[in-house]
């Protein structure tokens, strides 16, 4: 796919960037390393269209996400959530994860960089899906009283504190903060989200 060819450590600056055809292997290495830790959103090519196709990805696996657990779990009538509702609530909070990081970007006067903190975000998220559906597929095949439904609650919640970490290093980079800072950001970020999110979806009594 054509995108723009990322030079390592260098953030967007006036477009100068050259442009290659770009295989989604090496893309998929990169937010692999962002993920462990060793590259930073400073060395993700500044794409616009890139970040389009990956904020649309992300709002699709999450959008399966729900429809999967909204299969798996049977909550009693009185705390049945519409799958629509949980749908809409969940692009509300992409959004305003996405509205949020902007204006903190530009508080730090470093607005240059949102493209590529929302890509390297937002690549890192489709590589953490894996394992998440991993234990999803593990949710849909055992009974929630078995030894590996409870293995597979660990590794969801392992998961989501290794995306929370990711963030944070994420953060730190984009907004030239120590790595303490990002993840408080981060965590702060996640829960204030979720918060807003299950306020929104909370059943009527």
């Amino acid at each position: 796919m054509p995108a723009l060819e990322p030079l390592p450590g260098f953030w967007h600056n006036d477009g100068r960037l050259r442009v290659k055809e770009y295989a989604l292997k090496p893309l998929f290495a990169l937010f692999w390393q962002i993920c462990r830790f060793r590259r930073g959103p400073e060395d993700v090519p500044f794409a616009p269209a890139l970040m389009a196709i990956l904020l649309l990805a992300v709002a699709g696996l999450g959008s399966l996400s729900i429809v999967i657990l909204s299969g798996v779990e049977q909550p009693r009538p009185e705390q049945e959530v519409a799958v629509s509702t949980q749908l809409m609530v969940q692009w509300l909070a992409l959004a305003a994860w996405l509205v949020v990081l902007y204006l903190l970007l530009q508080f730090k006067r470093a607005g240059g960089r949102f493209v590529q903190t929302a890509t390297a975000a937002l690549g890192t998220d489709i590589v953490m899906a894996v394992p998440q559906f991993a234990c999803f597929a593990i949710f849909a095949t055992q009974s929630p009283e078995s030894a590996l439904a409870a293995l597979g609650q660990f590794a969801l919640l392992f998961v989501y504190v290794w995306d929370m970490l990711i963030k944070g290093h994420i953060y730190s980079h984009a907004l030239n903060i120590s790595r303490l800072q990002g993840n408080l950001l981060s965590l702060a970020l996640s829960f204030g989200l979720f918060a807003i999110s299950a306020a929104l979806v909370a059943p009527p009594q």
